[in-house]
């Protein structure tokens, strides 16, 4: 079993609220949580995820689950993990050792403490928080070389040295993508997301900064972000919106966490609707938000949008309100569209009607619902222009199957 302090980053200082224990027997593993006793009396306490009530009452994980959803939140994803499994094996190797399969627990502690999604830190009782790295991140100019190993990353052709290097800047960032922590020119820390030479068969760094602009220009809120060309190669520059620009950590976590979902589970719109209901302090406006959002993914063929790439950011109080939006991506193949959340109940057919038909969940009128529509529609039809500031015209021509769908709107 390992113990481990849970504590949260709040603008007076770290408040410890509790202690994760993680059991693993045989190829199972498990976790309980505790909440502290003084955390459960402090004014303003709230439940770090649905899944783990306040209560003096231990949690414990689901079955089949190693880990809560709010850990697992701010552990590294697919590309982090590999960085992890790549350091293991290689570090095995020169040590003449069998390497180890790493645990849950292990992909939680093992990336950097400042770095980490949301909130929350981790440490051993009396020790100092886990995987403190006192390196500095990376500056801008360090990108180049930072995008030469994350393909050598990708080949798993890379020294150890290289590799470290790589987590220290990237391992705690979720998705499959390639990427790395930078200090942006505001000398705040910021994403930044690769190319990957592997995988990508069209420019989707440059679009998915066109479908960010697209987005914001839509009403949509969205993070700053810059596009910049490495010697003919993009790389996407994103702000972390986890970040106050004091620095100042702010809680996260995904509407997969909120729903007591698990990865490649299907929910819909309307039942993160429902949290937004149950949790948010500006339950009307982030509803509208949401609808805006859903008529947008329709629009650009977003199908990309599964439960970890929506989430929550913490709020004054018990409250939580939805983040910004981000990983936003065209999707180009033909014919109907499919999105990863569907959007009344089961029915995940990308269709305007179909958005339409479920405003009136998110608190709008036929009159509000069509003022969004307007908006967006004209936003996102501006989308061969924006895309020309950055792509070529056979690029352009080669994605408008993912903006079909905006040919059924009314004026189009």
């Amino acid at each position: 079993m390992t113990e481990v302090t849970v504590c949260t980053a709040t603008p007076g200082g770290d408040v410890e609220v509790g202690s994760l224990y993680t059991h693993q027997r045989g190829r199972t593993e498990s976790a309980t949580f505790v909440y502290g006793a003084d955390y459960l009396t402090r004014p303003g306490a709230y439940a770090l995820d649905p899944g783990l009530p306040l209560s003096t009452a231990p949690s414990q994980t689901a079955v089949g689950r190693t880990m809560f959803g709010a850990m697992t939140d701010c552990s590294p994803d697919r590309w982090g993990r590999t960085l992890l499994d790549r350091a293991e094996a290689r570090a095995a190797r020169e040590e003449g050792r069998t390497a180890r399969a790493l645990r849950e627990v292990d992909y939680l502690l093992g990336v950097r403490d400042d770095l980490r999604q949301g909130a929350l830190r981790f440490r051993h009782p009396d020790g100092p928080f886990l995987a403190t790295e006192e390196t500095g991140v990376p500056a801008l100019a360090d990108l180049p070389e930072l995008l030469s190993l994350a393909d050598a990353a990708e080949r798993d052709d890379i020294r150890l040295p290289d590799l470290q290097r790589l987590l220290r800047a990237g391992s705690s960032l979720g998705g499959a993508r390639p990427k790395a922590h930078v200090r942006d020119a505001n000398n705040r820390i910021a994403i930044a997301k690769f190319p990957s030479a592997a995988h990508d068969t069209w420019n989707v760094m440059a679009w998915e900064k066109v479908t960010l602009d697209l987005a914001r220009a839509a009403g949509i809120q969205v993070p700053d972000s810059t596009l910049l060309n490495l010697a003919g190669r993009h790389v996407l520059v994103i702000d972390r919106f986890d970040r106050l620009p004091d620095g100042q950590r702010v809680g996260y976590v995904s509407a997969m966490t909120m729903l007591e979902a698990s990865d490649g589970d299907q929910r819909s719109y309307l039942e993160i609707a429902e949290v937004i209901e149950q949790h948010a302090a500006r339950a009307t406006d982030d509803l509208a938000q949401l609808w805006r959002r859903m008529l947008f993914n329709v629009m650009v063929s977003n199908t990309d949008d599964h439960l970890r790439n929506h989430g929550f950011v913490k709020a004054p109080g018990t409250s939580w309100a939805l983040a910004p939006a981000f990983d936003l991506n065209p999707d180009p193949s033909p014919g109907p569209k499919h999105l990863s959340t569907a959007i009344d109940t089961a029915d995940d057919t990308a269709s305007i009607d179909l958005v339409m038909s479920v405003a009136d969940y998110f608190r709008l009128s036929p009159t509000d619902a069509n003022r969004i529509l307007r908006d967006v529609t004209g936003a996102v039809g501006a989308w061969r222009d924006v895309a020309a500031q950055w792509l070529r015209p056979g690029e352009i021509d080669a994605m408008a199957p993912a903006f079909a769908e905006i040919g059924s709107c009314p004026g189009q």
